[in-house]
């Protein structure tokens, strides 16, 4: 099998492009990894000007093979998402395990949910009678964010709310939701012990407010992460309750009885 030539034909144009890069002294997965992150700063209200300048550095001319993945990315969303169907695609997560197949990848040690897995989870999960509008969905490990696009994609209109300890992933997650729609909160921390915090992202806030359906990011901060609020509302509720007595032990009576000429003590 050639370099990289084994690729899922879905996500091909992308793989082409990193493929090429890989060709000459980049790593395809180190690429994209960065290119997760240019995403991210054009997604951003604001822009990462230094995120920009940081990498046109490292790649020199090969910089503008950044705008061709993306590029490539929106051509396969609009190739794969369909308006009269509850579709919904995940090409980055694609790519991911992948590259994490190609080689030993300390960073890259994730396999996500199965998409058919992803949508027949929701369809169980569901009202079939009531669809929820107006809820608060939470998925604590989200990897690439499967399981909310999957919810998104058969119940529009919630508030999608993702958290991850990894960062690529925790990312990942940020541009799928934002590209398919959805609206919420990504967060990168450990939901385990609610620490740990590194980042966090509002998914097209100003889609509620009018703006036009243009896929945006804005960074919080650990102070206006809904999931840790919620967390801490629940932490003082535990922390107000008085403790419950201890139970005092009840001695269990000793039953005696004979068989077959045995004497039981249980």
């Amino acid at each position: 099998m050639g370099y990289m030539m084994d690729a899922p034909r879905s996500v091909d144009p992308m793989i082409k492009i990193l493929r090429d890069m890989g060709h000459y002294r980049f790593d395809p997965a180190e690429v994209f990894r960065d290119w997760i992150d240019f995403s991210v700063g054009c997604f951003l209200v604001e822009g990462d000007p230094a995120l920009a300048k940081k990498l046109q550095e490292k790649y020199g001319k090969e910089y503008s093979k950044m705008n061709e993945l993306m590029l490539a990315w929106m051509q396969i969303m609009d190739k794969q998402i369909s308006d009269s169907s509850k579709s919904w695609f995940d090409a980055l997560g694609t790519i991911y395990e992948y590259l994490a197949s190609q080689k030993q990848r300390s960073w890259m040690g994730q396999f996500f949910t199965p998409p058919d897995l992803c949508d027949l989870m929701t369809q169980l999960s569901a009202d079939t009678d009531i669809q929820p509008v107006g809820k608060r969905v939470n998925d604590p490990a989200s990897g690439s964010g499967r399981l909310l696009l999957s919810f998104n994609a058969y119940n529009p209109g919630n508030f999608l709310f993702a958290e991850d300890l990894d960062a690529v992933c925790a990312k990942m997650s940020a541009l799928n939701m934002a590209i398919h729609g959805c609206q919420g909160q990504v967060c990168c921390m450990n939901t385990l012990t609610m620490e740990n915090w590194q980042f966090g992202f509002q998914i097209n806030y100003f889609h509620r407010l009018g703006w036009p359906p243009i896929p945006h990011l804005q960074p919080i901060t650990k102070e206006q992460s809904e999931t840790l609020q919620s967390w801490e509302i629940k932490k003082k509720q535990l922390q107000s309750q008085p403790a419950a007595p201890t139970p005092k032990p009840v001695a269990k009576p000793i039953k005696t009885e004979v068989q077959a000429g045995q004497l039981t003590l249980f």
